[in-house]
């Protein structure tokens, strides 16, 4: 609780600032080649971070490192008619880390990672990069974790 007696509000240093931070670091790997986990660590120390907004960006990121095949290979299944390479690098990297959350870190709800996902893809990415991130990942969290999503629409 906070001390005004509502819920406690996540911190700018928290799980949200983490996944951008892991996004950023991830679109930047795809660029240079660098290793992630190294590329994260200098990331980390611009900004400031909850002690558990850091050991989530760690974690995060492991599992993006341990699911990497993984998470291409959903992608290309996901992406009927498209290679990973045609999607933007911007967007790449939010469905990278994303599905990377999905497959890693089960205590996080399908429809948060989602809802940080397309928060990311309006902010980073190009005008209809939400809805595309979207519209991935649901297909995605129904694969990967039935019935924590509601039925879709007209279902």
């Amino acid at each position: 609780m906070s001390p005004t007696g509502g819920a406690e509000r996540p911190s700018r240093g928290g799980r949200t600032r983490a996944r951008e931070v892991v996004f950023r670091s991830v679109f930047e790997v795809d660029l240079t080649g660098d290793d992630l986990l190294e590329t994260l660590e200098l990331s980390l120390g611009r900004f400031r971070f909850t002690q558990d907004g850091r050991a989530f960006a760690l974690r995060l990121a492991a599992g993006a490192v341990e699911h990497r095949a993984r998470v291409d290979a959903l992608l290309e299944e996901l992406l009927r008619n498209w290679s990973i390479d045609r999607v933007s690098t911007v967007v790449r990297a939010i469905l990278r880390v994303a599905l990377a959350e999905m497959l890693s870190i089960a205590e996080t709800p399908a429809r948060v990672i989602l809802d940080e996902a397309v928060r990311l893809a309006n902010r980073y990415g190009e005008e209809e990069a939400g809805s595309f991130a979207n519209g991935v990942l649901d297909a995605a969290a129904r694969r990967l974790r039935p019935g924590e999503l509601p039925p879709p629409a007209g279902a």
